[in-house]
């Protein structure tokens, strides 16, 4: 089985993956990779992908990529107020 659960080769929706089901070690080695501005900027691509029940994982990671890079002005919308509860 593919961990990243996207496809047979890689995509940045296995970053999403990895912020939504990894470990510590998988956020670090993001982190890590994440001081490339091409990851980056893929990464915050996704984060409005993820799903709406783990919404404060992803505001850590825009807040996250936001202070790493300051510079490219990442425009991350996470659609909050769009949400509701469907129980």
């Amino acid at each position: 089985m593919n961990p990243n659960r996207s496809t047979t080769r890689f995509t940045p929706l296995a970053y999403l993956n990895w912020i939504q089901r990894g470990g510590t070690d998988d956020w670090k080695h993001l982190y890590a990779l994440c001081k490339d501005p091409v990851v980056a900027r893929a990464v915050a691509g996704v984060l409005p992908l993820r799903d709406p029940d783990l919404l404060a994982s992803a505001r850590l990671w825009k807040f996250l990529l936001e202070d790493l890079h300051p510079d490219l002005e990442l425009s991350i919308h996470l659609h909050e107020q769009s949400l509701s509860s469907a129980v």
